[in-house]
């Protein structure tokens, strides 16, 4: 099957959603998963979709204290981001993806008839 930029849409949006569907961690989420999230991000660039804003910042990955003693902390090999970051972007795109590639976009603004 020839890949195109509709394919590439719709494997980016599975990724992502099964990405928000299986992210179960408590506070922080394993670098190993920030790495999918940019990959499918990656997909949707290849297309000509701006993700910049949908990013995860490199200065948000962190290796988790394990311990502190008298030396100082001890930090995991592994790094993690906060869950809630890496929740609140994955939201973002796949709203994003609701308001402007729905068969029926939604409008953004406010109309004369709304009230304050």
């Amino acid at each position: 099957m020839k890949e195109n930029g509709q394919d590439r849409l719709a494997r980016a949006y599975a990724m992502l959603q099964a990405l928000r569907n299986n992210i179960t961690e408590l506070a922080s989420v394993r670098e190993i998963y920030v790495r999918e999230y940019h990959t499918a991000l990656d997909m949707l660039e290849s297309i000509g979709i701006d993700i910049n804003d949908f990013r995860i910042p490199n200065s948000e990955v962190k290796p988790r204290i394990r311990s502190i003693s008298n030396r100082g902390p001890t930090y995991s090999e592994e790094k993690y981001v906060p869950k809630q970051l890496l929740l609140a972007k994955l939201d973002a795109i796949l709203i994003y993806f609701n308001i402007t590639l729905s068969e029926k976009p939604k409008k953004i603004g406010f109309s004369p008839h709304d009230k304050l």
